[in-house]
């Protein structure tokens, strides 16, 4: 007897399903039938579950298996979006002097520098002392007056605004940087469109503004490397 009301019911389902997609759009036709498809594989497994016939870790497994078409669709459906928000990601920049490397991460306000010549090669800026600083930027100043000047920028950016004023002085022009650099400069691919140059120089040049504690140095550097790439 319970399994001629199995029977029964389950050929008034069939009966039900088939009226149901007989009125659907095609569109709508997929859709319904994908979500058939996962009821169905569903209650399949609970049955085999129930019956002792299928652990229920493998039931877990073959119900997730029809959504595997929705969670495609859906993931292609996100590329677009995701490639915009790959427009606004925020890559460190990059000023190499002929004794310093700083990099700037103007949305954290995170600065690092490397010494590259001199007497601490190799150091970071972080590992010097306030002397070892002192002594850094007093031979920069007579023998690399533009490495003083980005070791400028980068103590008055973590808050040090005692260092010597260089506003007079006036940076290499675009003509001289390498597009190579200038890319650096804008935290940008060597691939990187016409269009992204403007939009990244755009960003850096708005979190240089005084009150964010910017730098003529640094603005005339990402000015100039947008010069060069546009």
């Amino acid at each position: 007897m319970p399994q001629l009301i199995l029977l029964l019911a389950l050929i008034g389902g069939l009966w039900y399903w088939w009226s149901a997609i007989k009125g659907l759009s095609p569109e709508e036709r997929r859709s319904f039938l994908w979500r058939s498809a996962f009821w169905a594989v569903l209650g399949l497994s609970i049955m085999l579950v129930a019956s002792g016939r299928m652990h229920w870790l493998g039931a877990g497994i073959a119900a997730l298996i029809p959504l595997t078409k929705t969670v495609f669709s859906l993931g292609l459906r996100a590329l677009p979006f995701l490639s915009i928000l790959s427009r606004f990601k925020s890559s460190p920049s990059q000023f190499r002097t002929k004794s310093l490397l700083v990099t700037v991460n103007f949305a954290t306000k995170q600065m690092s520098g490397e010494v590259l010549a001199g007497e601490y090669t190799g150091k970071t800026l972080s590992e010097l002392t306030l002397d070892e600083l002192n002594t850094l930027a007093a031979d920069l100043r007579a023998n690399d007056r533009e490495s003083f000047v980005l070791l400028n920028a980068y103590r008055m950016r973590g808050g040090d605004r005692t260092q010597e004023s260089s506003d007079d002085y006036q940076p290499r022009g675009a003509s001289d940087l390498s597009n190579e650099e200038c890319y650096k400069i804008l935290g940008l691919d060597v691939n990187a469109s016409k269009e992204e140059v403007l939009k990244a120089h755009k960003r850096l040049i708005q979190r240089l503004h005084p009150d964010r504690g910017g730098s003529d140095y640094l603005a005339a550097k990402i000015n100039a490397a947008k010069d060069k790439l546009s």
